[in-house]
């Protein structure tokens, strides 16, 4: 039996002690990350959101003071019949240049304690079809791996350009001010 893949054909672990909390929109919930690939998850949870849902997910470890911040999309909602959890399968779609080099870190630490043996044995019936396939290629792994850094990369630029922005609106707002005030002063009387 090969290792457990996610739908994009990455190694996964079973992620032991990773919660989550999420935002779905007006919606925030708490839940545990059941399985972890580099470009995704799945959380064990009761909540019901739809497919193609946008997420805003921190990721903490047990132990851990700085949350993984990552933002995702849904891609399948598990309704958990039989053996199989209910939860949600994620696909991460930005993350930022130092997140991404935690979430690598803690996604290899978990694949050296064994969780990805661990994944052979539990991951359920119905999607057992997903560990037949061939694991991935080393260039693959190291692929998908730059494209989270570039992901991540291209979301924090946006954030700068956001500060930036911000930061221009309160320099104006303080150059009318200091107009306004120099203003004040030159039509005071002098004594």
């Amino acid at each position: 039996m090969g290792a457990a893949l996610d739908s994009q054909g990455h190694s996964r672990v079973r992620a032991s002690g990773i919660a989550a909390h999420v935002r779905a929109g007006a919606a925030s919930f708490s839940c545990v990350v059941e399985e972890l690939s580099r470009v995704g998850a799945f959380l064990r949870t009761d909540q019901r959101v739809a497919a193609g849902a946008a997420l805003e997910l921190d990721l903490v470890k047990p132990g851990g003071r700085k949350p993984v911040h990552i933002r995702g999309q849904v891609s399948q909602a598990v309704t958990g019949t039989g053996a199989e959890h209910p939860g949600l399968e994620v696909a991460f779609t930005a993350i930022a240049a130092d997140d991404a080099q935690r979430l690598i870190a803690w996604f290899d630490e978990l694949r050296s304690r064994g969780g990805e043996k661990e994944m052979q044995q539990a991951v359920p019936a119905a999607r057992e079809k997903e560990v037949q396939q061939p694991a991935p290629i080393a260039g693959d792994e190291e692929r998908a791996r730059l494209m989270m850094q570039i992901k991540g990369l291209i979301a924090e630029n946006e954030d700068l350009r956001d500060d930036v922005r911000h930061r221009d609106t309160q320099i104006e707002e303080l150059r009318h001010q200091l107009a306004t005030a120099e203003q004040l002063i030159g039509r005071q009387p002098k004594e």
